[in-house]
């Protein structure tokens, strides 16, 4: 991978870990809501609401810890390379999903077994 691509990769996989750590202390600052008192559906209403806010902060944060890795796949060289087969991971791959570990074939190959949480 070249310098200028090289660089490239890491402004924009900075910008995107630098954009779900400003959603995630975004949500984390937002007043939880609390029912003290209400019927049955406001109390429901309130956990789904809390559940929902807790399943999204998860999420972001495996992004940000998949940035982080793609981050250090960059500084030791390995970016853009399939962590299965080694071949060269396709630019318009890399650009859609910056944190791409697979080539698409390996990532199918990975969702058919099963496995596709392990890498990405």
């Amino acid at each position: 991978m070249s310098t200028n691509t090289k660089d490239r990769a890491s402004r924009l996989l900075k910008t995107e870990l630098e954009a779900v750590a400003a959603r995630l202390h975004a949500e984390a600052e937002m007043p939880k809501a609390g029912v003290v008192s209400g019927d049955f559906l406001d109390v429901a209403q309130s956990v789904e609401q809390q559940e929902l806010a807790l399943l999204s902060a998860s999420r972001l944060a495996q992004r940000a810890r998949r940035l982080q890795v793609a981050l250090s796949r960059v500084s030791d060289g390995e970016y853009g390379v399939c962590s299965e087969c080694g071949a060269a991971i396709p630019p318009k791959r890399l650009l859609a999903v910056p944190d791409a570990t697979t080539c698409v074939s390996c990532q199918e190959h990975l969702e058919h077994m099963g496995l596709a949480s392990l890498s990405c």
